[in-house]
């Protein structure tokens, strides 16, 4: 096989489909796509590759992928990581779903594991894997569990410090490198496109699979490389947070509760499987309303910076003010000690008791 032009082993009816999303043609994608033709699994796979329009043409990086046997859909509007997937799932009937960002790397074993593991535990909806380093070493933000108001899901992940061994459940699975059962997606419309263009997508599905009866877990032989933070600027991903923060703690703060830890069960709550049949719609309306909402955050958020850091620059004022005053009142009363000092060295009695003072130092010494 060329690594120049790698080609996947599909089958005519693959079981999985890799479904990969990205922001545009980039070196990472190809990177990507190469990692992903060449892994070698006993289970016949697709790949299907959604390219949101975005970054600039270059012709090197368009030859690399004409030159892989891999479906290319670009679609007319930037879909997101959610609307991503649901234009990829469009184009397979694969019974395992498995979501790939751009900016991942799959390891030896990766796939195998997956669907070893899912077919071992045929009730798990979704089965997430584990992100490592250069070193091996266990990164955070894999998997890990839910507080009840949803506060510090994030801060709940584990692995880092205890690798997962087989399969282990968990309240919540990071969505790079997850697979999930069609089935599975079928039952609640798949991810949220209104969590648009990403952010909350991995917590948002597991706790709407937990919610309809599908657990989820980790698979600790399924190892990918993840960069992370590839898909949004500072700016954007401090927005996005305080735009879909308060949508995913009003949707899930009153149904996490009533889930069983690292469990499943039906609890009434606000489903969004509707949302599916129109993705671009949804994609559309958050993107037009991100355009006129993020100018009016941005100013915000920099006039209260402004204002907080106006309101610091202040306090630190104040305090060097204050010292500056006590180290003025400080000097002052050396001053005066030594002044007195100087005054009493002037005095009979200071001369006539030399002598003992003298004395006294010598023994001292």
């Amino acid at each position: 096989m060329s690594p120049a032009a790698p080609t996947p082993a599909v089958a005519a009816a693959p079981r999985a489909a890799l479904l990969v999303v990205a922001l545009g043609r980039t070196s990472r994608l190809v990177a990507c796509l190469r990692a992903l033709c060449d892994h070698e699994s006993r289970t016949p796979f697709e790949i299907v590759c959604v390219v949101n329009p975005g970054g600039g043409d270059d012709p090197a990086i368009d030859a690399a992928l004409r030159g892989m046997d891999v479906p290319i859909i670009e679609p007319a509007i930037n879909l997101g990581w959610a609307g991503g997937l649901h234009r990829a799932r469009a184009e397979t009937a694969a019974e395992l779903l498995v979501w790939v960002q751009d900016d991942m790397v799959v390891l030896p074993g990766w796939l195998d594991a997956l669907v070893d593991a899912a077919d071992a535990h045929p009730a798990l909806g979704a089965l997430g894997s584990v992100q490592v380093d250069a070193d091996g070493a266990v990164q955070r933000f894999t998997g890990g569990w839910c507080t009840d108001d949803l506060a510090t899901w994030s801060a709940t992940d584990d692995s880092h410090e205890r690798r997962p061994v087989g399969v282990e459940a968990r309240d919540w699975v990071t969505s790079t490198g997850l697979l999930v059962r069609a089935a599975a997606w079928d039952a609640i419309g798949g991810p949220d496109p209104s969590l648009y263009p990403l952010s909350y997508t991995d917590l948002d599905l597991c706790t709407h699979l937990r919610a309809h009866g599908w657990p989820v877990a980790l698979v600790g032989e399924a190892l990918i490389r993840h960069e992370g933070q590839q898909s949004a600027a500072g700016m954007l991903r401090r927005y996005l947070a305080d735009r879909l923060t308060p949508r995913v703690h009003e949707r899930w703060s009153r149904v996490v509760p009533a889930l069983p830890v690292g469990g499943a069960a039906a609890v009434e709550h606000e489903c969004t499987a509707d949302r599916a049949a129109d993705v671009e719609g949804w994609c559309a309306r958050e993107a037009l309303d991100i355009v006129v909402d993020f100018g009016r955050w941005a100013e915000r958020t920099r006039r209260a910076e402004t204002a907080e850091t106006t309101a610091l620059l202040a306090e630190r004022e104040g305090v060097i003010r204050e010292l500056d005053a006590g180290f003025r009142t400080a000097l002052e009363q050396l001053a005066a000690v030594r002044a007195e000092r100087d005054a009493m060295r002037q005095t009979w009695s200071w001369r006539l008791t030399a002598p003992l003072r003298a004395l006294q130092r010598a023994l001292r010494g």
